[in-house]
């Protein structure tokens, strides 16, 4: 099996259920890697029971491993308490009956510290966090003092023992390292995507109204100079009604992939309605905004979103305003707007850079309301 064909399935096999609740997915993901992890484990130690020729326990291994596929399926299922338990319960049995056959001092008790880990990281409640962890604690006091070596003691060299020993605390700390490292590794991509859902449209990936409004309030409050240029996709309700939501909705992510494309290293992308992009153009001239602009509709004009036959022609209308052309951040948002609502109203496709000082009654009131609806900045509070 190649590299490419395994890695595909490990993906699919410890991705999250589409439908999981986000705060669950962590705990998902961090589970699944631990169950497989165990299976290696387990595979690992039959050579060890093979050579100490005790039947009882390797029986009991392959028990664990088919627990532990038993445990995969219900985990994918949503069954996570079931199988956690489970899992849970095998290993127990595992480590208590190598105990009472082997004797004490083998080592396979710092498994119980894994286990009580394990518990304690679980999505379980806290009351059946401290139920089972003093149920744990209590099993580890009743092993050591009751339960190992009772059906039997240690019966090879004193050195194959200390071997035996070394071997499950090497296990134990591999144990303890690997589910700490997925727990920090797991959770340090789950923050990312959370932060990421935070500022990001979904659908096409450039930052979100309140994200790209963020930006452009951290420029003002700088007092960095900067360009807005507000963009509309020209007729954009005749493509949904025409070609479906579906096809819309490709345009859309089409027009801000050619925007990444277009746009300078240090220029930001937001979504602030249906078919309305804002970009921020830091430390942009007149000119130099008017470059950007201009690549954009060459660009838009030689690459037309393909829908498998059909070729969607897509042109646009564009406001453009310097921050210099308002005394608040919200009168350059607003004249922007003015004058991409001049564009469309004077036949589309087309960029107004001036112009638009005096339209309020043309355009109606609230222009800047919609744009800044929900987005609280120090400039419309």
């Amino acid at each position: 099996m190649s590299s490419g064909v395994f890695r595909a399935r490990w993906v699919r096999l410890t991705r999250p259920p589409v439908g999981l609740a986000p705060e669950r997915r962590r705990s998902y993901q961090i589970f699944i890697h631990v169950y497989l992890f165990a299976i290696a484990t387990h595979l690992a130690f039959i050579p060890v029971f093979v050579a100490l020729d005790v039947v009882a326990l390797m029986l009991l291994n392959l028990t664990c491993i088919a627990a532990n596929v038993l445990a995969i399926v219900l985990h994918r299922q949503g069954q996570r308490t079931a199988a956690l338990f489970i899992k849970l319960g095998m290993v127990s049995a595992l480590v208590v009956l190598s105990g009472m056959l082997l004797g004490g001092e083998t080592g396979c008790e710092y498994f119980f510290f894994v286990i009580l880990f394990e518990v304690l990281i679980s999505d379980l409640a806290h009351r059946l966090k401290l139920l089972f962890g003093g149920l744990v604690i209590s099993l580890i006091l009743a092993s050591e003092h009751l339960l190992f070596g009772s059906l039997g003691s240690w019966p090879y060299s004193e050195l194959s023992r200390e071997l035996l020993f070394s071997l499950n605390v090497v296990a134990t700390f591999v144990l303890f390292m690997f589910i700490v490292l997925q727990v920090y590794t797991i959770t340090e991509v789950t923050e990312r995507r959370f932060r990421t859902d935070a500022t990001h449209d979904s659908l096409t990936g450039v930052l979100n109204r309140r994200a790209i409004f963020e930006k452009a309030e951290g420029c003002w409050q700088a007092a960095q100079p900067f360009a807005l240029l507000l963009l509309d996709a020209d007729h954009f309700k005749s493509i949904n009604d025409n070609h479906g939501h579906s096809a819309g909705d490709e345009v859309l992510r089409h027009l801000a992939q050619l925007l990444g494309r277009t746009l300078r290293e240090d220029d930001f992308i937001g979504r602030v309605g249906g078919e309305e992009f804002l970009v921020l153009l830091p430390e942009a001239s007149m000119d130099e905004a008017l470059s950007v602009a201009g690549r954009l509709r060459n660009e838009l004009a030689s690459c037309p979103c393909r829908l498998e036959s059909l070729a969607l022609s897509v042109t646009l209308s564009m406001g453009l305003a310097l921050s210099n052309e308002g005394d608040k951040l919200r009168d350059v948002i607003d004249l922007a707007d003015r004058r991409l609502y001049l564009a469309k109203s004077s036949g589309r496709d087309r960029l107004l850079a001036q112009g638009g000082e005096n339209q309020g009654e043309q355009v109606g009131e609230g222009v800047t309301a919609r744009l800044l609806q929900g987005v609280p900045t120090k400039d419309n509070a």
